[in-house]
């Protein structure tokens, strides 16, 4: 990754690019003998009465679970609490026949996604079962005879070339093309070449790193909603939302997944951010699909 981004930009800008990487956990589907380290779909552990509903529209489809420990452990960068169990939920639109779409342009849509830190200090009992809490009426849950289980890479994330902390270094070192503020040449073949390195690419299941968009950034479109639900005003050309944009962290990308029955509009991908990693329950969401 580094020769690539020394090979194809300015010595500065190679440089500035390279500071801008983050390291990430990819998530695969386990195979005999490796460890597991997050549970997609199936049915979650969760305290009494707390699978999350939307008032008025359904229940919400647990997505994936994984416990912070060993995510900490093999990507203590990320900064999310050690202690406790983070259960991830979509309401997809299946249980009310697709009547109802989240999505970050509508903040009344929010109670559509939520992220659940679940651990003893904001349980309802003292401790989590072991047993999986029974799917609630209506609802067929993601891989509905097995949660599938999925292991993880280690490995290395950029950021998109459209986003605000990009854009930055690209016009710092004069890397766009003229009249416009659309990457030249020598950004677009870099990120060519980024492309064919294995495990790129969308389709993805990922926790921390940088998010992969299928559209435009998706730090804009967090922002957009954490703005709406603060009743703050928006405009994507906002030098101010482009900074505060530039602060979200992904904690949670997850792809369509035929073998969990999951597929998000055209083969789309879910993302789950925060601003403040050790406030998973915070998290904001948004998704995109090609």
């Amino acid at each position: 990754m580094a020769a690539l981004a020394r090979e194809h930009l300015p010595a500065p800008a190679a440089e500035d690019f390279l500071a801008m990487l983050r390291p990430a956990l990819r998530l695969v589907h386990a195979g005999e003998g490796d460890p597991v380290i997050a549970q997609l779909g199936g049915l979650p552990t969760l305290p009494i009465n707390s699978w999350p509903v939307w008032d008025g529209h359904g229940t919400l489809s647990h997505v994936l679970s994984f416990d912070c420990a060993p995510v900490t452990e093999l990507l203590p960068e990320l900064g999310i609490p050690h202690d406790g169990r983070l259960a991830f939920f979509y309401f997809d639109g299946a249980y009310d026949d697709y009547q109802s779409t989240v999505g970050t342009w509508d903040p009344s849509t929010s109670p559509g996604f939520r992220v659940l830190h679940l651990h003893p200090e904001n349980s309802t009992r003292a401790h989590i079962t072991d047993a999986a809490t029974p799917v609630p009426p209506g609802l067929t849950p993601f891989a509905p005879i097995a949660p599938i289980a999925l292991t993880a890479i280690r490995t290395l994330t950029w950021p998109s070339d459209e986003t605000p902390m990009t854009q930055a270094v690209w016009m710092k070192h004069g890397l766009v093309k003229e009249g416009s503020a659309r990457p030249s040449e020598p950004v677009r073949a870099l990120y060519d070449a980024l492309w064919k390195l294995p495990g790129a690419g969308y389709n993805t299941h990922q926790i921390g790193g940088h998010p992969c968009p299928q559209q435009g950034p998706v730090e804009m479109e967090v922002e957009q909603l954490r703005r709406g639900l603060g009743g703050e005003p928006f405009a994507w050309d906002d030098p101010e939302l482009q900074s505060a944009a530039s602060t979200w962290q992904l904690l949670l990308q997850l792809a369509s997944d035929d073998d969990a029955n999951m597929m998000w509009g055209d083969v789309g991908q879910l993302y789950y951010l925060v601003s403040d990693v050790e406030r998973p329950g915070e998290a904001l969401f948004t998704w995109q699909c090609g």
